[in-house]
Parts: structure tokens; sequence; C-alpha cells
């Protein structure tokens, strides 16, 4: 494990907001999900649900590498990414049991849910810079951000996937990022750190590390 780390050569690994590719939530018959077991999912604390986790598609239509559900911590992965993951001895993630369905019902082969097991520690606001952007591109008003996204990098267990305690930040490697790009990994994006906007509106609904 290394505790130097250079935060343009970390990022954070994001959903695109895509609209081709299939989006996914889960059957009524799931009713056992609730907020902190997809939680558990997320950061592979439960690596087992109590019942296969079965997921349809509600929007867009495309199977692609990374499937994204309506709640943030769910996230499918294909068959293809575990693999590559594997092959290049990626650190920091496991699987669990899903069964995955297109919008007209096709059960879609060889998905696994995908949990980061990872750590690093809290958020460290200090070193972000504070700047003001546009509302949304063209307009006029302005809200503040921070520019950059830093941890006490001490806190760093060494894995390539990571994610800060009581979040659902995902936060990767360059190594992740190159076996991404080399194998042109579809619908997920990765954003370096130092580039990542949060906004400062966002500390007012608690202490989100």
């Amino acid at each position: 494990m290394s505790t130097s780390l250079s935060f343009d050569k970390i990022y954070e690994l994001r959903d695109p907001l895509g609209n081709r590719a299939l989006r996914l939530t889960w059957f009524d018959d799931c009713n056992w999900m609730t907020k902190q077991m997809a939680a558990s999912l997320f950061r592979g604390e439960l690596s087992t649900p109590p019942q296969t986790l079965r997921l349809h598609g509600y929007m867009g239509g495309q199977p692609m590498d990374f499937l994204w559900a309506g709640m943030v911590s769910i996230v499918c992965i294909s068959e293809r990414v575990m693999e590559m993951l594997t092959t290049n001895h990626i650190t920091g993630w496991s699987t669990y049991p899903v069964e995955v369905y297109d919008r007209k019902g096709n059960f879609l082969l060889d998905y696994h849910g995908f949990a980061i097991t990872g750590r690093v520690g809290d958020r460290d606001r200090s070193r972000s810079e504070v700047i003001e952007v546009p509302v949304y591109p063209g307009s006029k008003k302005s809200r503040k951000v921070y520019k950059g996204f830093f941890f006490d990098e001490s806190s760093w267990d060494g894995s390539d996937f990571c994610t800060i305690p009581g979040t659902y930040y995902r936060i990767v490697t360059q190594a992740v990022h190159d076996v991404f790009k080399r194998n042109k990994v579809n619908n997920v994006r990765l954003m370096r750190l130092t580039d990542v906007e949060i906004s400062v509106s966002l500390d007012e609904f608690g202490p989100e590390k």
C-alpha cells in the first residue's frame, strides 16, 4: 500500500446519465430491498442478499457494460467488465447475484451486482477551491461549488476501487482508468478528482463526507 497519491491520477466513477442505455429498477417482489440493504450491497458488507435481486429496465433500452439503477447505490456490470477487472488484478470490488431483464421482459445473461469494498477516509473540503460556475451552460445565474475532491492520503487502503464510508462516491485509480479506456468500457464516466465540482449548497443537508 502506498500513502502517496496524485489526485490528478485518481478519478470519480460516475453515471454518465445517458438516455440510450438501459436503466434499471427492481421488481415489486423484491420488497425486502430497503435503502439500508442497498447501501450494504453497495459497500460489499452484504455479499449475498436474502434473495437474488431481480431488476428490469424502465428507461433507455440498450444493454451496456455498466447498467445503473434509479437508486444510486445499485449498479450492475457485465461479465466482460468482471473478467477484465479480474484479469488485470484490479482490487477493491466484489459482486453479488442479480437477474436483469430488459423492458420487454427478456432475461439478459451475464450481469452482476457491483460492490466497492475498498475504503478511503473522509472528504477534506479545506483543500478544495470554492468557485462560482453557471447554474447551467449559458445561464447568467451562478452557484458556488467546491473545485477538486480530496481526502487524507494516509486513509487510503491501497485498493483500486474505493468509497468514503457513509457515502456513495466511487473513487478509482489510474489502473482502472487505463483498463476501461483500453477496453472501451461504455456507459461510465471517469472524472479526475482535481476536476470534480460539488455544490456547496449540499452542505446544508447534513455532514456529507
